[in-house]
């Protein structure tokens, strides 16, 4: 194991400050699209499906990037990848502040998609860096920060589309990520890999292919259709790819994911949690803002605007960046198990609070503050774990998996609900039913019940985090 000095006071916090500001730049960026999406298509001249394919691509940049990142960071200097990571995010977000076409626009959002590997970069950079007793709290920071700033981006869009143009939402986090760069490049100190290793690229371009075929078949089903030919076809090759690359990963020795990592019965729940936590928080995510904009002669609508789903959502922010950081000391109290079982528990309770919403806007806020506790214990109960189980040389890279697959699960969970709102939605109407959003809602709580009864199966107490490079044993 390559070991370097352990950084002093300074360098550590100065390390912890500039991750979490570089992933609150990037997740605020993201978020505050949402709202703006109707100016940037008009903008650069884009038509419905194009600015579609345009947010798909950096879905499938993000999917790819971070196992192949995590993996990076586990074989190569993190101070380097970290660095190589911003400049490629930074670059993404200027080409589309400067695009006058569809075509800029994506190019740039694609490069864009590789900040989603942020997050699990930021978890082996905290191992790295940061005291062993503190790697828990660090790692709710980073949790912490993704939550706040879902709730900023979609509360500042609103303000600053009013006085500026839609540019200066990518102008204003570039600013940010060139300050970060330099700051890293300043102050973050060489993190080298516990041993070096090789990239496997054969299972990148496998894993690509295979993502890129399952979310692109997914995100055609809500107008397609799940029992078109086109999707099927789709989902079934890309299943097919990933069973490739799953072989292939098995016979190699250095794999892009360890897939043997997954017989830990810890990671592999970790996982499944993931996946139904992702699939469940689309009540939140992708419902409530529809609850809030829809016009209240629909019966249960608000008839608000972008500002106003950005503060509905705020609790979430503030609840998830409130908890993250203790979830470590939650942990000594209730365990593992106890944290994730909370975790679970809460996004069952914040789908199941929605069916009663209609003429009760204050539950809509009670809603998001449990999917909040949600974020902040489930996610970052899951990065504990897979600091304290895996090998130092695989954090980031099954970090990586982790995050992959909960937005696999965010997005299949968005794609059927959309598809049950679309059931419920007369031909002659152009809202869909009420019933519509209680068969989502009961979907969310049903799948998110899931994730309560794998959280059982989990142990009840883990090993302490691995000791910090340069701290005692």
């Amino acid at each position: 194991m390559t070991t370097v000095p352990s950084p002093g006071r300074a360098a550590v916090a100065a390390t912890l400050c500039v991750v979490t500001a570089a992933l609150f730049a990037y997740s605020t960026l993201e978020t505050m699209l949402s709202p703006a999406l109707p100016a940037i298509q008009h903008a650069v001249g884009a038509s419905a499906p194009e600015i579609a394919w345009v947010f798909t691509g950096l879905l499938l940049a993000g999917a790819v990037s971070t196992p192949l990142v995590g993996r990076l960071a586990d074989v190569r200097d993190k101070r380097t990848v970290l660095l190589g990571v911003l400049a490629v995010v930074g670059l993404g977000t200027l080409l589309a502040a400067i695009a006058t076409n569809v075509a800029l626009l994506t190019a740039g959002q694609v490069l864009q998609g590789v900040g989603l590997s942020l997050v699990a970069l930021s978890v082996g950079i905290i191992r790295d860096t940061q005291p062993a007793r503190r790697v828990a709290a660090g790692n709710g920071l980073i949790v912490g920060t993704a939550a706040s700033s879902t709730a900023v981006g979609l509360v500042i869009a609103g303000p600053i589309l009013e006085v500026l143009p839609c540019t200066w939402l990518y102008w204003i986090p570039f600013a940010v990520l060139v300050a970060a760069f330099a700051v890293a490049w300043a102050v973050v100190p060489p993190c080298p890999p516990a041993r070096r290793g090789r990239i496997d690229f054969t299972g990148a371009i496998l894993l690509a292919f295979g993502l890129a075929l399952l979310l692109i078949g997914i995100s055609r089903s809500s107008k397609a259709g799940w029992g078109s030919p086109l999707v099927l076809s789709l989902l079934v090759a890309g299943v097919a790819v990933l069973g490739v690359f799953a072989a292939v990963e098995l016979r190699t020795d250095e794999p892009l994911v360890n897939l043997r990592l997954l017989g830990m019965r810890a990671v592999l729940l970790t996982c499944a949690v993931a996946f139904v936590v992702g699939f469940g928080t689309f009540a939140v995510f992708v419902l409530v803002p529809m609850l809030v904009e829809l016009p209240p002669t629909t019966g249960y609508g608000l008839g608000g605007s972008a500002l106003s789903t950005g503060l509905y959502l705020v609790p979430l922010g503030v609840v998830g960046t409130a908890v993250a950081p203790l979830a470590g000391r939650f942990e000594r109290v209730i365990g593992t198990r106890g944290v994730m079982f909370v975790g679970a528990v809460a996004m069952v309770a914040a789908a199941l609070v929605l069916l009663t919403a209609p003429g009760r806007p204050w539950l809509i806020l009670v809603s998001t503050a449990l999917a909040g506790l949600t974020v902040g214990f489930g996610l970052t109960g899951a990065m504990n774990i897979v600091v304290a189980t895996v090998p130092e040389d695989r954090t980031a890279s099954v970090s990586g998996l982790v995050f992959v697959v909960k937005s696999i699960g965010g997005a299949l969970g968005a794609q059927l609900g959309a598809v049950l709102l679309a059931q419920s939605t007369a031909p002659a109407a152009e809202t869909p039913a009420w019933a519509g959003f209680q068969s989502a809602f009961l979907l969310a709580a049903g799948v998110s019940l899931a994730a309560v009864l794998l959280s059982i199966a989990l142990p009840a107490r883990l090993p302490r985090a691995a000791t910090a490079i340069g701290e005692p044993a």
